[in-house]
């Protein structure tokens, strides 16, 4: 195990034997304390390999994939994706290659692409 990974270990027993619940169920533990919940959390959350390791798992199964992919396509997630795909030439013809195998989602972007045509000076 890498040296992140045990501090990031250590971190969540010490807080548990402070708590004083060695012995309990950690996870449920964790899951009724708030600030064990913020310590784990924020471990994650600053270590690149373990919330990369957390996306992955998150990712893994349908549900939890479809409620991931709801909480980036709000708000600010969603503009963030738009224009990485917008800027990323390869991702940008993967996404009109799928919305094109739809036939009214294909006439939408044809009227899209028609009306830019217009606009844009000759």
């Amino acid at each position: 195990m890498n040296r992140k990974l045990w501090v990031a270990v250590l971190v969540v027993v010490a807080s548990c034997s402070a708590l004083g619940c060695g012995g309990t169920d950690l996870p449920n533990e964790m899951m009724s304390n708030p600030e064990m919940q913020a310590a784990v959390f924020d471990r994650i959350a600053t270590d690149r390999e373990l919330a990369g390791r957390m996306v992955d798992k998150l990712m893994a199964t349908d549900s939890t994939r479809t409620w991931v992919m709801d909480r980036l396509m709000t708000g600010e997630g969603a503009q963030a994706l738009m224009v990485r795909a917008a800027r990323d030439r390869t991702m940008l013809d993967g996404i009109l290659n799928l919305a094109v195998q739809d036939s009214s989602t294909r006439d939408h972007v044809m009227t899209l692409f028609r009306g830019m045509q217009m606009a844009s000076p000759q």
